[in-house]
């Protein structure tokens, strides 16, 4: 049984939808790892979306979302945090990231420091979900590969969700921190202008043949034994493909074909200033390639 600890903000920011104080949570998932879960919740209490840091030793594997600083704050001045490894530079992945600095280390792939200095304005819409991150003065290029206590971790390369996105691996226990390369929604019909779909089943499909046994991902929480898991994704995205490919060669409009394959986006689609689209799922499952 995860054992849990709930803080709540006082605050809460209004966009159109009512909302509660933010949420942080700590969950003990083996001696090893924990999770720092950091959310905005609806009006029901419920999280929007859990983004999940992962604690390994003295070491984070991302730091949550900007939203939730004040109790990563909080927790960061009692716990001893030497280092924080970024997978991607997603404001629910880096927000947090400046309550560790200068203290700890932060580590991202080289390509990426230059967004966690100087974090793009967000709009509205994502201010309200995760928050605004504050620059970090001193951002380190991620290692090769890293050592906690007696874990031994391998950077692994996870494109699609983002170009230059990592994931750790460590062989002896056959874990995997996958960050967003596995999508939450078991069918995911939604991406940003960034994702290269193609790119991401191609990374999936070299998951499925990894030796895993635990899948830690940032948004779902730990998954055991997640070929199955991780399949149902890829069958999917790939089906979907297929048809969306054959309504093309037939000269369907990108409009007509997301019509025909009954592809209808949740309320708040509208409030992402278009950085969340059907669209953009569908041109990309035409039009870009997975890597050689």
């Amino acid at each position: 049984m995860l054992e849990k600890r709930r803080h709540n903000h006082t605050e809460g920011i209004k966009l159109g939808i009512a909302c509660t104080p933010l949420m942080f949570e700590i969950e003990h998932f083996s001696d090893d790892v924990t999770l720092i879960k950091t959310a905005t919740p609806m009006e029901d209490r419920n999280p929007i979306m859990w983004a999940i840091a992962y604690r390994v030793g003295n070491i984070l594997i991302d730091a949550g979302c900007p939203n939730a600083l004040d109790d990563i704050e909080k927790y960061a001045a009692t716990e001893q945090i030497e280092e924080v490894y970024v997978t991607h530079p997603h404001e629910d992945h880096y927000g947090g990231c400046s309550a560790f600095a200068p203290g700890s280390t932060i580590y991202a792939a080289e390509p990426d420091i230059e967004i966690l200095k100087n974090p793009p304005t967000l709009p509205e819409f994502f201010q309200f979900v995760w928050g605004q991150p504050k620059p970090l003065e001193e951002v380190e290029k991620l290692p090769s590969k890293f050592s906690v206590g007696d874990l031994d971790f391998e950077v692994v390369p996870l494109p699609g969700h983002m170009q230059h996105m990592v994931g750790f691996y460590e062989p002896h226990r056959k874990w995997l921190f996958s960050a967003d390369a596995v999508p939450l929604p078991t069918r995911k019909f939604i991406a940003m202008p960034e994702e290269n779909i193609p790119v991401m089943v191609q990374t999936m499909q070299k998951l499925v043949q990894m030796d895993i046994e635990v899948l830690f991902d940032a948004h779902k929480g730990p998954v055991r034994s997640p070929a199955q898991h991780i399949q149902a994704r890829i069958d999917f995205i790939v089906e979907t493909q297929k048809k969306a490919l054959k309504l093309h060669v037939e000269g369907k409009s990108i409009e007509k074909i997301q019509e025909i394959l009954g592809l209808e986006g949740p309320w708040y689609i509208g409030l992402t200033e278009y950085r969340f689209r059907i669209d953009h799922f569908i041109k990309s499952l035409l039009f870009d390639k997975a890597e050689k």
